[in-house]
């Protein structure tokens, strides 16, 4: 007999099953910050024009590489519901269609990469900053099919309940990273010296690893050989592309519509004033550093979700989602508080606090920071509601409430509140804040209704 819904030793065995997923989700969330991280800093040591390039050329690599990783994320989704119904032949296939799918995407995304920055040029950039910006996306772009893939694989690691080979491989590469930076930007070990183009060349070898770390797990791990994935890539996997885009473009829009509003932010913030700048990307680098833990809640959420549906539990499925939503606002809950009450020691981590030079943009920053800490537990409302949905397999509605949210009401008011009422950097905080506030009562309300609805 299935346990009543809020049972205490259900509800204690699910944050238990969930945390085992979320836990090393958030932590290789986290682990890829540090590489970006790493990245910045030793291409800073080439000087302010190389730390430009890779900054931008990095900012649209990874936007662009990313929302397409949210396309074959569906993979987590529909494996784990076919892994809880006990169709392991259809987890596996589709695995395989996902990572078919990420060498189809690949193609004409490597080919755009090679002549983004004839765009950069025809769009008035200067041509210094262009070549060098070129000479990055030339190196990085061959490490995009791996990414990709790497994405599929990590979506169908968690779907089998098997994301602590994602945490290792990932934290692994780390200092893999690191090495390879050292050695083909400056040179070293015999190597020739790359400069901007050898960090490019490190990211795109790192992940090839990563993916092939991930893949030969699959392949050595028991229980995991069953699934047949990669021999289920070509013709079984092809087939299930058209389940994968059916559910998984609309997450990448969802994606593209929250990443998009805050690059579109940083470009507006320009127009304030190097201080304004600077503290909001200070202060949205600390908010994404927190938004990495209930962003791999609500991955696990997807497929602790899914896979109830799928072997018919549906009390189960509306329990996983309370817990996670629950375990998202305790840990957003406590971020806040901290941000709210020493924004100028985590500040401190970014920028030298005595120097007179910043005191305007810390300032700022500091005021940013406590708009930041109202916003944290409705950020992660948001992604764990998000994640959610997309266990019951609903992304196209998530992704039209999400833009009305982000856009319709965030960016609109915060654009209004910046430049013509004269807020800067403040008012657009708290349009983005609306924003997400907004979104966060949005999915929360679909998620109620499709929880109960499939009830």
């Amino acid at each position: 007999m299935q346990p009543r819904l809020f049972e205490r030793t259900a509800i204690v065995s699910e944050i238990g099953a969930t945390l085992a997923v979320a836990a090393p989700l958030a932590a290789a969330n986290l682990a890829q910050m540090a590489m970006a991280v790493t990245d910045t800093i030793m291409v800073g040591r080439l000087g302010g024009v190389p730390l430009a390039a890779a900054g931008l050329g990095a900012a649209l690599y990874f936007t662009i590489v990313v929302l397409v990783q949210g396309i074959v994320s569906a993979v987590a989704p529909l494996a784990a519901s076919a892994i809880g119904a006990g169709d392991h032949d259809a987890a596996g296939r589709i695995a395989g269609g996902g990572i078919a799918l990420a060498v189809l995407i690949s193609v004409p995304l490597v080919a755009a990469m090679m002549v983004l920055d004839r765009l950069l040029l025809a769009s008035g950039y200067d041509p210094e900053l262009a070549v060098e910006v070129g000479r990055f996306l030339r190196a990085v772009a061959w490490g995009a099919p791996a990414f990709i893939a790497f994405g599929a694989l990590r979506s169908f690691l968690a779907a089998a309940t098997r994301p602590g080979a994602v945490m290792a491989v990932v934290v692994l590469c780390i200092p893999v990273n690191a090495v390879l930076n050292w050695i083909l930007i400056f040179g070293h070990l015999g190597m020739p010296e790359f400069g901007i183009a050898g960090s490019g060349y490190a990211s795109a070898i790192n992940q090839w690893l990563m993916a092939g770390g991930l893949a030969a797990y699959i392949l050595a791990a028991p229980g995991l050989a069953r699934y047949r994935v990669f021999g289920s890539m070509v013709p079984s996997g092809l087939r299930e592309i058209k389940g994968i885009l059916a559910l998984g473009l609309p997450i990448g829009g969802l994606m593209g519509t929250e990443i998009g509003v805050f690059v579109t932010a940083s470009v507006l913030m320009g127009l304030l004033g190097a201080a304004a700048l600077g503290a909001h990307q200070i202060v949205l680098n600390i908010a994404s550093v927190t938004f990495m833990v209930p962003l791999g809640i609500g991955q696990a959420a997807t497929v602790r979700i899914a896979a109830a549906l799928g072997a018919g539990a549906r009390d189960a499925a509306r329990r996983a989602g309370v817990v996670a939503m629950a375990l998202g606002i305790v840990f957003m809950g406590a971020a806040a508080i901290v941000l709210w009450s020493a924004p100028e020691a985590i500040i401190g981590v970014y920028v030298d606090l005595d120097d007179p030079a910043n005191r305007e943009m810390i300032a700022i920053a500091v005021r940013l920071c406590a708009i930041a800490a109202l916003f944290q537990v409705f950020d992660g409302i948001q992604t764990i509601a998000a994640g959610a949905l997309r266990g019951y397999e609903d992304t196209a509605v998530p992704m039209v409430l999400a833009g009305i949210g982000y856009w319709a009401i965030g960016f609109v008011v915060g654009a209004g509140l910046a430049i013509p009422l004269g807020h800067g950097a403040v008012g657009f905080w708290c349009g983005l804040a609306l924003g997400l506030a907004s979104v966060s009562i949005l999915l929360s309300a679909r998620l109620y209704w499709r929880a109960h609805a499939t009830s």
